[in-house]
């Protein structure tokens, strides 16, 4: 069976640890694949102000397969200053 090319979305936080992992599963069971890095999470929303960068859209739309791990989410306080007022301080929001 020839190699799939799989797009390779780590993520960050527990993300890279779920990935590395099913990596492990996935060579343990002979599957063999080209992987693709591919950005996303935290980081690049950081950067860029997106957390799925078009150009990872672009490398999913043309290798149709995708291995995602994990992201994390904004900090607390900094997503609690962006609810809107009518929820802000209406108790925990998650």
């Amino acid at each position: 069976m020839a190699k799939r090319n799989i797009v390779a979305m780590p993520g960050d936080g527990i993300g890279k640890i779920v990935f590395r992992e099913a990596i492990r599963v996935l060579d343990a069971v002979g599957f063999e694949a080209n992987y693709i890095h591919a950005d996303i999470g935290w980081e690049f929303w950081v950067k860029e102000g997106n957390p799925l960068p078009d150009r990872t859209i672009k490398l999913l739309e043309e290798h149709k397969i995708g291995l995602f791990g994990a992201i994390t989410s904004k900090p607390k306080d900094t997503a609690a200053r962006e609810l809107s007022p009518e929820l802000q301080g209406k108790g925990y929001v998650y």
